[in-house]
């Protein structure tokens, strides 16, 4: 059974959710490398049109570590004040995707940045590849 590669990693993020919660970067970051290493050895298209939505499904974990600290401290107090700051709730916040905590901090900031990066990469190999 062929699949695309959206199928393949929409199939690989719903194993990185099974996994429990100590091992879930471990799983995002394994599920990385396979892709990167699939990627190489299977060349995708040159050109590849990418849906762009609002609310991309960035994990935390690969943010840089002063947006990770600043995301911890929001969730931090929005448990505090919800009543439900616990270290559990607050490590499964962080080993979440950013879309995932939207109902509990604004998260918009971070989409917008990520959303920028992404389009930097992409400009970056655009230009690299002519």
């Amino acid at each position: 059974m062929a699949m695309t590669k959206q199928e393949l990693i929409q199939f690989l993020d719903s194993l990185v959710e099974l996994a429990s919660e100590e091992n879930k970067a471990k799983a995002i970051l394994v599920k990385e490398q396979f892709l990167s290493d699939f990627e190489k050895t299977y060349a995708f298209e040159k050109e590849v049109i990418t849906e762009v939505s609002s609310l991309p499904p960035h994990y935390i974990t690969a943010m840089p570590d002063d947006v990770q600290e600043e995301i911890r401290k929001k969730v931090i107090a929005a448990l505090t004040e919800a009543g439900e700051c616990i270290p559990e709730n607050i490590e499964r916040a962080m080993c979440s995707k950013i879309y995932d905590l939207e109902d509990l901090i604004d998260i918009h900031e971070y989409v917008r940045r990520m959303e920028e990066e992404q389009r930097k990469k992409v400009e970056q190999k655009r230009r690299g590849g002519r």
